[in-house]
């Protein structure tokens, strides 16, 4: 009696994994999934020079097959998808973009079935900015007609300190032997501390200026607000008596802060 039991169940078994029992079929495959992945999370966009970098943290569903980059010219229309991005990226760098334009950014995530996401939450918007490296500043009291600096021609390099267009200018006190960088035409200056890398400061404050002149320490980040409404930004690479060395950034943009990191150049 228990090997004729036996035979039964065996009989079943194999009749349920070859489909001969009907009603007893399972079907193992997913085809008909139509869950989406879920929406991708902390998106947000690193600045540089004519592009901006969007990235985002990484989904973990088994049947991910990538992600989708949207554009839009607010915060709400995404009408331009960028880039179909493969499983296992969580980064993109948009090189269509122009200095001083504001572009707003979100990520879906889509599944091996076309399932996709809604878009990402975050309010994730930049505006490129230009930049530039290893400007250099002399003395005024020593070289006069190279020790001033204007973030809206900065291809002119370093200039006359005493001229209508020059922002700021560099000089040693030598009663105090403090090197400063000074204001011309009331533009505000203001002192960030010392980062590692130029890209440590995302946006520089609105408020906390002051006129005149700071002192300059290597390594040091400076906001700076210029008379026709612009910020910008410096970092102190080299400093010595008679000269300084820094890169800079300034927002076109009148009145945006947003001077967030650029891509680490060496």
């Amino acid at each position: 009696m228990l090997s004729k039991i036996n035979g039964i169940l065996i009989t079943l078994m194999f009749a349920m994994l070859f489909g001969g029992i009907s009603g007893c079929y399972i079907d193992t495959t997913d085809d008909m999934d139509d869950e989406p992945p879920a929406i991708p999370r902390g998106v947000r966009t690193i600045t540089g020079d004519e592009q901006v970098t969007v990235e985002w943290y990484p989904n973990g569903e088994y049947d991910l097959a990538g992600y989708r980059v949207w554009r839009g010219p607010d915060g709400t229309n995404f009408n331009e998808m960028l880039i179909e991005a493969p499983q296992g990226t969580t980064r993109y760098t948009d090189t269509t973009v122009r200095n001083g334009v504001t572009y707003y950014y979100a990520v879906s995530a889509y599944d091996i079935h076309g399932n996709e996401s809604d878009l990402s939450p975050e309010n994730a918007w930049d505006t490129p900015r230009p930049e530039g490296r290893n400007i250099a500043l002399d003395d005024y009291n020593l070289f006069p007609e190279r020790s001033g600096f204007d973030f809206s021609q900065p291809e002119k390099g370093s200039i006359p300190w005493d001229v209508a267009a020059t922002d700021i200018y560099f000089g040693l006190d030598t009663e105090v032997n403090v090197t400063y960088l000074y204001s011309d035409n009331e533009t505000l200056m203001q002192d960030l501390g010392y980062h590692e890398d130029f890209d440590a400061v995302d946006v520089v404050p609105e408020f906390g200026y002051t006129t005149l002149f700071v002192e300059l320490i290597e390594g040091h980040i400076y906001a700076i607000y210029t008379p026709d409404g612009n910020f910008a930004k410096i970092r102190v690479r080299e400093l010595y008596d008679d000269a300084v060395i820094f890169d800079w950034a300034y927002q076109t943009d009148p009145e945006n802060v947003q001077l967030a990191p650029s891509l680490k150049i060496p």
